[in-house]
């Protein structure tokens, strides 16, 4: 049975407790108010002020969802704590916060129904949360990946066709180049995954399960390729001059290379039911899995690595993996597996730095970035870092019988991982 790649809707979570914080800065959209406006700005300066004096920066800090809901980012030892929002609730909730790839710059999700009517918005702000734009959507994002140059911001939402009768995926463009912040529409379909080019010029998506198509940036599309096989989501080669995805031909499925014309050069691996992958952020390596077409989940299955220079196949890890993510600088891959030698089912981090395996501490992640990231973390790893800049460390969100959900560092010398904070997301800053 093959399998349907679809993103799930938000759900409503549980009431959650309101934490009562310092707000650094009022929401601020399009203001027609000279005065109001002169006041902002002299609150924003002196908040920035205030920052810079404590030496807060984007680098090196994780952005964290607290157990109430609430957005905030610090550094990872848990010190120099900035919150994005203070108000959440069962009625008003945040979701899907994303960096920059420069850090500079927080997006979220918001759905407010706290006047019984459910709202929905994309916010963006600074990460120190001294500005932010607030954008009213028809439809709540539920993923988002900057533009590397950060002039836009494509996310994807649920959707209604043309006759406003259908339900589906579409994505969506905001565009902070323009003069005044502008939102398009420029694919719809379901599933629908997607990867910008390192241009950022134009977006690479897998659409319908049946082609990949490229999206630029005013609106237009052409075909690249029709695929017919099972996988989720393209990806581009750092420097742009390549394409990873695959491809069916007479019932066989292959995982290829390709240059920006949809012709193949290499062909990485074959196989016959559904394949994640993630290429190296030196583009040397391509990690992958084949996962069963019955398994509703992006990876479970044995992990492979392809040497791109020699096409030379190593096996990582023989028992089922769930996700895999590359290191910033490419020389590892952290994954997970599942692990039962405790009195729970749980998952074990591993990390693979190219020539063994250490075994780190088994987790019980937290509901949200399982259901949420880890079954998509392929496409999740195009637009979120677990891993720290350096890439000596990595974070994840995870349940402790002692303290509940909680955010943990893990680094790559230590046996133990450091609890940080309460926390059921985290993903730590670019740079």
């Amino acid at each position: 049975m093959e399998k349907h790649l679809s993103w799930p809707r938000q759900p409503w979570r549980s009431k959650l407790t309101v934490v009562l914080l310092a707000v650094a800065a009022l929401l601020v959209t399009s203001c027609n108010n000279p005065q109001a406006m002169r006041q902002f700005e002299l609150l924003s300066a002196q908040n920035q002020a205030i920052l810079r004096a404590q030496g807060v920066s984007p680098s090196n800090r994780l952005l964290i969802q607290d157990i109430d809901g609430n957005l905030f980012t610090t550094r990872p030892d848990g010190s120099e704590r900035v919150p994005l929002t203070t108000n959440a609730s069962a009625e008003h909730q945040y979701s899907q916060p994303t960096w920059s790839p420069s850090g500079e710059k927080i997006a979220w999700s918001e759905l407010d129904g706290r006047s019984g009517e459910v709202k929905s918005a994309l916010m963006v702000s600074q990460f120190n949360s001294v500005t932010r734009n607030y954008f009213d959507m028809p439809f709540a994002p539920f993923y988002m990946q900057w533009s590397p140059d950060e002039s836009r911001l494509a996310y994807l939402s649920n959707w209604l066709n043309l006759d406003q009768s259908t339900a589906t995926i579409a994505l969506r463009m905001v565009d902070f180049s323009a003069v005044t912040n502008t939102i398009s529409t420029l694919a719809e379909g379901e599933p629908l995954y997607l990867d910008w080019s390192p241009a950022s010029d134009r977006i690479l998506i897998h659409i319908d399960n049946d082609r990949v198509e490229f999206w630029d940036t005013a609106g237009e599309g052409s075909p690249l390729s029709q695929t017919f096989a099972a996988f989720p989501t393209p990806q581009w080669s750092s420097d742009g001059s390549r394409l990873l995805y695959a491809i069916g031909e007479q019932g066989a499925q292959k995982l290829i290379l390709a240059d920006l014309t949809g012709k193949q050069l290499q062909e990485v691996t074959d196989y016959d039911q559904n394949i994640s992958f993630s290429l190296s952020p030196d583009d040397k390596q391509v990690a992958y899995a084949v996962t069963p077409g019955s398994v509703n989940i992006a990876a479970f299955g044995p992990l492979y690595v392809v040497d791109v220079a020699s096409n030379q196949t190593r096996e990582i890890a023989e028992n089922p993996v769930m996700a895999f993510f590359w290191s910033p600088d490419g020389s590892k891959l952290a994954y997970l597996v599942t692990d039962n030698s405790g009195p729970q089912l749980s998952l074990r981090w591993y990390v693979w730095d190219g020539k063994e395996n250490k075994a780190y501490a088994a987790m019980v992640p937290s509901q949200l970035f399982m259901e949420a990231y880890i079954q998509f973390f392929d496409q999740y790893a195009r637009s979120m870092n677990i891993w720290s800049p350096d890439s000596t460390a990595f974070a994840y969100a995870a349940f402790s019988d002692q303290s509940g959900s909680n955010i943990w560092v893990q680094h790559l010398d230590a046996a133990d991982p450091v609890n940080v904070s309460p926390g059921v997301y985290v993903a730590w800053s670019p740079r």
